[in-house]
């Protein structure tokens, strides 16, 4: 379906009403066959943070996107910096190439897949980054939660930029690795009125995103900021991105802090979460990050390894892993484990 982009912001008639997907995840079939794919039960099994992951050498994992993930996603980095380096010099920014590539991701059906993609990279605390899986996490939400494709391509637009005021503010608060002053946070919460500003100057119809970027940080028990709104005063956009927000912060390394295992991300997510979202943007969250994220590595109850490759919403506890590792089978698994 093909989308003029000056039409993005149109409200549509049926807003609202999609219902949410039904469909599970799907593993390749090729995939399926292979035995390093299994799928398993993970009721007594054990979370391996970074700590406890072996080093593997495991060329499978990125080897098993499309061409058209890896590009789409390189497409998406390359715009993400252009965006930096940009706003840092207070050049304008284009939407047209933005939501070009969007519409693209979501016409292609590559949401779920270039989610995973970025997930299987290593960990990386850089802000454009940050905004990509921001963004297509949002994306799988949205998506998720039966928005069409006019509803995708504004939450997706606006959770790309919706951090964009971060690049106006200084370095060195920005990359502190001490507790930040008051000062320094105050500083920092005037970053979504900057994104808002950005919006605007790409156009007067963009200033409704632009209202959107700005409630990202706000909550719905008015403990947010910058303007302190509360419950249906922030739009389920934000809820959504904000969501969000929070969760890939916390699974990505920052300078005052490692990063999260991911499954703790998400259980802190939604103790976090509660009466600071909307219980339809967590459960949406929930039905689509799942207790088990992608890319996530667990030990079995036999002693085995693997990676957490898909889930299914209909059966939380299964997620289907690669085994990178099987102390029963070490021959057929050496190649891909660096510590057999």
């Amino acid at each position: 379906m093909m989308v003029r982009f000056s039409d993005i912001l149109e409200d549509d008639k049926k807003e609202g009403e999609g219902a949410p997907s039904s469909e599970p995840e799907q593993v390749d079939e090729s995939q399926q066959e292979d035995p390093r794919i299994k799928e398993v039960r993970m009721t007594d099994s054990q979370i391996l943070s970074p700590e406890e992951t072996p080093n593997f050498s495991d060329p499978f994992s990125t080897n098993r996107y499309s061409e058209d993930v890896k590009t789409y996603y390189a497409g998406l980095l390359e715009k993400a910096v252009e965006i930096r380096d940009r706003v840092k010099a207070n050049q304008g920014l284009s939407h047209s190439p933005i939501l070009s590539l969007l519409h693209d991701i979501i016409d292609q059906d590559l949401i779920d897949q270039l989610y995973e993609y970025a997930l299987s990279f290593p960990s990386d605390d850089e802000l454009p980054v940050h905004s990509i899986s921001v963004t297509l996490a949002s994306l799988k939400v949205g998506k998720g939660t039966g928005y069409d494709t006019k509803k995708l391509l504004r939450l997706g637009f606006t959770a790309f930029l919706e951090n964009v005021g971060m690049y106006k503010l200084p370095d060195h608060i920005l990359k502190k690795t001490g507790k930040l002053s008051p000062d320094e946070i105050a500083v920092i919460r005037k970053h979504p009125e900057f994104s808002a500003q950005i919006f605007s100057g790409m156009g007067e119809v963009f200033k409704q995103l632009g209202e959107v970027a700005v409630q990202v940080h706000e909550r719905s028990d008015g403990s947010g900021y910058p303007r302190g709104l509360k419950g249906e005063e922030i739009s389920e956009a934000a809820s959504i991105i904000g969501l969000i927000d929070v969760y890939m912060a916390m699974i990505k390394n920052r300078p005052y802090r490692d990063k999260y295992i991911q499954t703790q991300a998400v259980k802190s997510v939604l103790e976090f979460g509660k009466g600071k979202f909307p219980p339809n943007v967590v459960k949406a969250f929930l039905n689509q990050i799942s207790l088990f994220p992608v890319n996530t590595h667990v030990k079995l109850n036999n002693g085995s390894i693997g990676r957490v490759i898909s889930t299914d919403q209909r059966q939380p506890m299964r997620p289907t892993i690669e085994l990178l590792y099987d102390p029963v089978i070490r021959i057929s698994t050496a190649a891909y484990c660096g510590v057999c």
